[in-house]
């Protein structure tokens, strides 16, 4: 394959990344509109995971050991557990699918913060900005929902959960390693989720899997986050990854927000608050400024 193809090819599945990664949080809304959401999520979980074990026994791909099987447990409990029950517990009760996309996208900018004080990095001018303009960010949708009455500070609690569980994973990877970055960890990591769904569902939920309705409108976005998301995302990101297109990937991130709520939009009629539409241009601003060279 030529230089010129491979690159192009590369560009190519950068940019399907990004509505990919962006469906899951759709595809999910859908899906909880249908059943409790941490049952819905834990059996999404628990399906992606054997598949990607599946595929991992398949390829022969390395499985994490001893410590790095712990990190890839404690990673899939921030990330895939944490992260994931603020977002669906949130939703469910109320969020705006659009501030939901917020989250995940500032998910970056909280990274870098927390990587300054917790692992030492510089905390430069550029850092500076981000976390100013992802501060203005989080205001905007905090003052507007909290302003909407019932609901609304449970929610926003739920959002900062989701977000610490986020940029928990990403410092824990980036201090140590997250377990690797293979089929096996993600597998691990997804395993890791359920646990945490489960935990959810015979605490805070009663029917499970039972009091769900397991229609074409249900299986239709199920499958597609379960396949698709959690699946194919994660297989194109691990792909990228082993590209050396980490920064690239990263950056992305900053378009998370304005297509989900795009998305949203148009497939769930969430129409963006001037707040919301703000805040989503901020956020990626806040997350582009972190791409560049440091500023001196």
């Amino acid at each position: 394959m030529s230089e010129t193809r491979a690159a192009w090819i590369g560009r190519a599945a950068a940019a399907g990344f990004v509505p990919l990664w962006s469906s899951g949080i759709l595809g999910g809304a859908m899906a909880i509109r249908h059943g409790p959401p941490f049952a819905v999520t834990g059996l999404r979980f628990a399906l992606a995971a054997a598949v990607l074990a599946l595929l991992a026994l398949l390829w022969r791909a390395p499985w994490p050991r001893g410590a790095a099987l712990f990190h890839a447990v404690v990673v899939g409990l921030l990330l895939q557990g944490a992260h994931y029950a603020g977002i669906y517990a949130g939703i469910a009760l109320g969020m705006p699918v659009g501030i939901a996309g917020l989250v995940v996208g500032l998910i970056p900018v909280a990274t870098a913060l927390g990587a300054a004080p917790l692992l030492g990095e510089a905390f430069t001018r550029r850092r500076l900005a981000a976390a100013v303009l992802g501060l203005c960010a989080v205001l905007l949708v905090v003052g507007e929902k909290l302003s909407g009455g019932t609901g609304g500070t449970m929610v926003m609690l739920l959002a900062a959960i989701a977000l610490a569980g986020g940029a928990g994973a990403a410092l824990w990877q980036k201090r140590f390693g997250g377990g690797g970055q293979g089929l096996g960890a993600a597998a691990v990591q997804l395993a890791a989720g359920t646990a945490v769904m489960a935990a959810c569902w015979l605490a805070l939920e009663a029917g499970g899997p039972g009091a769900i309705d397991w229609s074409a409108a249900f299986l239709a976005p199920f499958l597609w986050t379960v396949l698709a998301n959690s699946v194919g995302a994660t297989l194109l990101l691990l792909w990228l990854l082993g590209r050396g297109a980490a920064g690239q990937v990263t950056g992305l991130f900053f378009l998370v927000p304005p297509v989900t709520a795009l998305g949203a939009a148009w497939l769930l009629g969430e129409a963006p608050t001037p707040g919301l539409a703000a805040a989503v241009l901020l956020g990626a601003a806040a997350v582009w400024l972190l791409q560049g060279p440091a500023a001196r």
